[in-house]
């Protein structure tokens, strides 16, 4: 199987609110787009974008939208800029090797060369992802079965502009052959399957380092000579994700002697005894090229397990607002605003007793 991803419209004039062409739910499936294509370029899988681009005299506007068109001011024209341009977004990040397709339509294939690049590349599998699903996803998926391809559309990479309308065409295109798979399932397949999870090395420091920062701010971000005292001192509670070899993200923290981690402990390797009752968490990360994947679960499960097998009284944790229904949703409780002003932020305590 010769797998291509192809990108529709992804562009400033369908995603942005100011754009009158904009679909309400496009935005919203930018970090699932940008991290299927960055996956997609690591493994060689050829990346087209297939975007639009109208003149701006309007003469190639399809008449049903011609209207909307001149009146909110002429989207999608080469050389627009701002909430109307024709531009991918910047998280995309456009490569030279990457292809782009103009096309006139609604498909992909639609008068464009896109049949005879994917031919040329031997291609035999095409996946599916942008806006709008009705329209240019479905007529597209629709095309590439007429041409004999086989057709995988990555569901959360793919927007409408009412949850009904997203459910009711991915269910007729998998009606018609095609395969609706997630990202996250996607990605896990194309990165080898498995997360395999291990004690930390001391030849992890740079990449582990590297993960810190691309995950935290720097305010809260651990220095690259903390993560490396972390792995002297404990190691065995430093625990990194690989996927085909690469690692992809970590969880860690000490073995300390009380309920609730204090903010003296993060700069203290020497808070860990093998002998004290908690394992903390000071830190979950996850690289943002593979986050939504399921990684980080499965690592906290992970050390979760090894506390569990160790005996220890509980999992402590720090964590912001927003991720404590997060982690609620492995057991740990809510124990309230915790003491901790790590990086001039709201943290609360959390606790699972095992």
């Amino acid at each position: 199987m010769k797998q291509a991803l192809i990108v529709i419209d992804m562009q400033n004039g369908f995603l942005n609110p100011e754009s009158p062409l904009c679909i309400r739910d496009a935005r919203a499936t930018v970090p699932a787009c940008a991290q299927v294509i960055a996956a997609c370029r690591r493994a060689d899988i050829p990346v087209v974008f297939v975007n639009r681009a109208y003149r701006a005299d309007g003469s190639d506007v399809e008449h049903t939208r011609r209207q909307l068109w001149a009146q909110g001011g002429k989207p999608l024209t080469p050389g627009s800029t701002g909430p109307i341009s024709i531009e991918n977004p910047p998280e995309f990040g456009r490569r030279e090797k990457d292809y782009e397709i103009i096309k006139p339509r609604y498909s992909a294939f639609f008068q464009t060369a896109l049949d005879l690049l994917l031919r040329r590349l031997k291609v035999d599998t095409v996946l599916l992802a942008g806006t709008t699903t009705p329209n240019c996803i479905r007529t597209t998926c629709y095309d590439a079965i007429s041409l004999d391809y086989r057709v995988r559309v990555l569901e959360d990479c793919c927007s409408s502009n009412t949850e009904e309308i997203q459910r009711s065409n991915m269910r007729d295109m998998a009606n018609v052959g095609a395969e609706i798979c997630s990202s996250a399932g996607f990605l896990q397949e194309l990165e080898g399957g498995k997360l395999s999870v291990r004690p930390a090395m001391a030849e992890d420091l740079d990449r582990c380092a590297e993960i810190e920062a691309a995950c935290f701010p720097p305010e809260q971000a651990a220095s690259r000579e903390t993560i490396r005292a972390r792995i002297a001192s404990y190691g065995n509670h430093f625990l990194v994700g690989e996927l085909s070899g690469t690692i992809v993200g970590f969880v860690m923290g000490p073995v300390i002697c009380r309920e609730f981690i204090a903010d003296e402990m993060f700069g203290d390797a020497g808070c860990h005894s093998e002998s004290h009752p908690w394992q903390s968490v000071f830190s979950l990360a996850v690289h943002p090229d593979w986050q939504r994947m399921g990684c980080g679960r499965e690592m906290l499960d992970a050390l979760i397990v090894q506390a569990r097998r160790e005996k220890r009284r509980g999992v402590t944790l720090t964590c912001l607002e927003r991720k404590l229904k997060y982690y609620e949703s492995f057991g740990f409780v809510n124990r309230g605003v915790s003491q901790s002003i790590h990086g001039g932020a709201v943290w609360y305590d959390m606790t699972l007793a095992l």
